[in-house]
């Protein structure tokens, strides 16, 4: 009976944050932000230059997702499922990292991910007019 009424309560709670879980403006090419949109709702307008940094901070991980370089020596964050299967791969029989944890306290400390590349978008290009210039119809 309790699991009954534990199930709606939570039915209930989801229901209400809904609302809440919306998107602000969608997805967007880093080439084409939405820039009256930000000035109209957050007064901000981003330069070229914030543009370009925010741009070249955004990495997309080898083995699938993404992350974001957020410190001038290329420090990573991304999600946990992002870097679980690296974590599982520097894990020993005698130290579950994936359980306990890991910190390193200086650059030597740091583990290696020997088979892991992030990729950075470093330009973006449109290339519809030459592609369709080689479409033969």
């Amino acid at each position: 009976m309790k699991a009954v009424v534990l199930r709606r309560l939570v039915l209930v709670a989801m229901l209400f944050a809904a609302p809440l879980a919306l998107a602000d403006e969608g997805m967007w090419l880093l080439n084409r932000p939405p820039l009256e949109h930000l000035k109209k709702t957050y007064n901000f307008v981003p330069d070229s230059a914030w543009l370009e940094h925010f741009q070249k901070s955004c990495v997309r991980f080898s083995t699938g997702g993404s992350g974001s370089i957020v410190s001038p020596d290329g420090l990573v964050m991304t999600n946990h499922h992002v870097g679980s299967d690296n974590i599982e791969k520097l894990s020993t029989p005698d130290r579950n990292l994936i359980k306990e944890g890991f910190l390193a306290r200086s650059r030597a400390e740091e583990l290696k991910c020997e088979d892991l590349e992030l990729l950075v978008l470093c330009t973006i290009e449109d290339v519809t007019d030459r592609v369709n210039a080689d479409v033969k119809p």
